[in-house]
C-alpha cells in the first residue's frame, strides 16, 4: 500500500485526488489548513470506508508541515507520495500589488512545496524510491497580464520542478508537474481581485476576466485533474508535465511565438486583440462570440 500525503484537500483538487487515489487502495493522508473544513471529505471516506486520514498542515507554516510529516512516519514509517496542490490566486496589476497577497502565494504555491519537498526527500533517496507531484497551472507557462504574481509563483515552481526531476532521476525518484487550464474549483471564490474601472489597467484587467468568465463555462471537474495525477503516478514511461483543461491549448502556440510578438498582442484594440488571440493561441475570448 502506497503512503500518499496530500496537501489543500478540503476543497477542488486536493479534495477529489484524496478520495481518487483513496478508492485506488492508496493510504491517504488528506491535509488541510483547517480540519473543521474536512467534515465533507471525511464523510464521504467514511461512507466508502476508505483508507483516508484528515490531518492538520499549513503550507505556510514551515513547523506545521514539520509536524505533519513526523507525525507520518511515526505511523507509517515512510511517505511514498507527495502531491503538493494547496495554494492561492489573486489578480492585480504588478504596479498596485497589494505585497501582502504577493508575498502569500510564494508561501503557499511555492515556500510550501520546497518545504515539503525537502522534508519528505531523504528518506525518499535512502529507500530508492517515491514520487513527488506538484500543481502547477497553464499560468505557470503563459503569463497573464493582471496576474504577475500568481504567474510567477507558478513559473517558480515548474523551474524547481524541473530541476528537482533532474536531481532525484537517479535515486528512482519520480516527479511531475500538473498544469490545470480552468477548473471547477472553490478557489475562484477565495481569490481576491482588483478590479477598479478608474485604473489606467482596466484593459489587462477587463482582459484577464474574460479568460476566466469564457473558461468557467468550459472549466475541468476536479476529478479529472485527479485521473491526471493517478496517471503522472502510475504511467510506465514517465512524463515530466501534463496540461489538461481550458487554456491549456494555448501552450505550444505561446512557445511558438517569439516574446516581441507576444507582448505586442497586449497593445491591439479590441477586436484585433480578440481575433489574435483565436488565431495564434486558439483562445476565443472575444465577448458575445465565446
Amino acid at each position: 500500500m502506497q503512503i500518499c500525503l496530500i496537501t489543500g484537500t478540503s476543497t477542488g483538487i486536493g479534495h477529489a485526488t484524496a478520495l481518487h487515489l483513496a478508492r485506488r487502495g492508496y493510504r491517504v493522508y488528506a491535509t488541510m489548513r483547517n480540519t473543521a473544513k474536512g467534515d465533507q471529505l471525511g464523510a464521504a471516506a467514511a461512507a466508502e470506508n476508505l483508507d483516508l486520514v484528515i490531518e492538520t498542515l499549513d503550507v505556510a507554516d514551515h513547523q506545521s508541515m514539520l509536524d505533519c510529516v513526523a507525525r507520518i512516519m511515526v505511523v507509517e514509517g515512510r511517505i511514498d507520495i507527495l502531491i503538493n496542490n494547496a495554494g492561492l490566486s489573486s489578480s492585480s496589476p504588478i504596479e498596485t500589488y497589494p505585497e501582502d497577497e504577493h508575498r502569500a502565494l510564494f508561501e503557499a504555491n511555492y515556500w510550501g512545496p520546497v518545504k515539503l519537498t525537502q522534508a519528505v526527500l531523504p528518506a525518499m533517496r535512502e529507500r530508492a524510491s517515491g514520487a513527488i507531484i506538484n500543481i502547477s497551472s497553464v499560468l505557470g507557462r503563459i503569463a497573464w497580464a493582471n496576474q504577475g504574481a500568481y504567474c510567477a509563483s507558478k513559473f517558480a515552481i515548474e523551474a524547481f520542478s524541473e530541476a528537482l526531476a533532474q536531481e532525484v532521476a537517479p535515486f528512482g525518484i519520480r516527479v511531475a508537474i500538473i498544469e490545470p487550464g480552468v477548473t471547477a474549483s472553490a478557489i475562484f471564490d477565495n481569490t481576491p481581485v482588483h478590479y477598479d474601472r478608474a485604473s489606467p489597467y482596466k484593459t489587462a484587467m477587463r482582459r484577464n476576466g474574460r479568460f476566466y468568465s469564457v473558461g468557467i463555462a468550459d472549466a475541468t471537474p476536479a476529478e479529472q485533474l485527479a485521473e491526471t495525477i493517478e496517471e503522472a503516478l502510475t504511467a510506465e514511461q514517465p512524463k515530466l508535465r501534463h496540461a489538461v483543461g481550458f487554456g491549456t491549448q494555448a501552450i505550444p502556440r505561446r512557445a511558438a511565438m517569439n516574446d516581441e510578438e507576444y507582448v505586442a498582442l497586449a497593445t491591439l484594440a479590441d477586436p484585433d486583440y480578440y481575433q489574435a488571440l483565436r488565431e495564434r493561441l486558439d483562445l476565443d475570448l472575444e465577448p458575445g462570440e465565446s
